[in-house]
């Protein structure tokens, strides 16, 4: 009987450590925040926004045009590949690569195959495919999914102004 209690008591610690750092490190939504998912792209694809934005690429260069964290400390994560940062912007290419930008304003240029981006906040996305018979789709706000063609698309996620736009843009 007490290895029985033992067992369900160091379950229940297990599930308290493991929910803590999860919910220590969520971020709150704020009113109007919307979602951007990019899924197998293949071409160019420019997000300028505010809150969070990571993803994955096969082949490609990111390239941080602007990056000012909330916290005003944290820096672009990235994995794999060539990289120069310095001051807010940078650049990094290579394969198999993964990235994330902690909540912040940010503009982005992902150039490359099979890229797979999630963005939470507002913003908007330009993108233009290959040209290929497959070149992928994005999502704005959980609608319905746009695929990407030699002809570029912009659209908008979450609620946006041109204040919003204007801060993005010259931070």
């Amino acid at each position: 009987m007490r290895n029985v209690f033992l067992l369900i008591a160091a379950g229940f610690v297990f599930l308290a450590t493991a929910a803590f750092p999860a919910a220590a490190l969520a971020a709150k939504s704020g009113p109007g925040d919307g979602a951007l998912a990019v899924t197998h792209a293949s071409g160019t694809i420019y997000v300028q926004g505010r809150g969070v934005i990571y993803g994955h690429f096969d082949t490609g260069t990111l390239i941080v045009l602007s990056y000012q964290p909330d916290d005003g400390t944290s820096v672009p994560a990235v994995s794999s590949g060539k990289s120069k940062y310095s001051r807010g912007s940078g650049v990094y290419s290579g394969t198999d690569v993964r990235f994330l930008l902690p909540s912040g304003r940010y503009v982005i240029e992902l150039i490359g195959t099979n890229i797979d981006a999630s963005a939470v906040g507002r913003g908007s996305i330009i993108a233009t495919g290959l040209g290929t018979f497959d070149d992928g789709s994005y999502t704005v706000n959980g609608g319905k999914p746009q695929l990407l063609t030699r002809a570029s698309s912009d659209d908008a996620f979450g609620k946006t102004s041109t204040a919003i736009s204007a801060q993005v843009s010259t931070s």
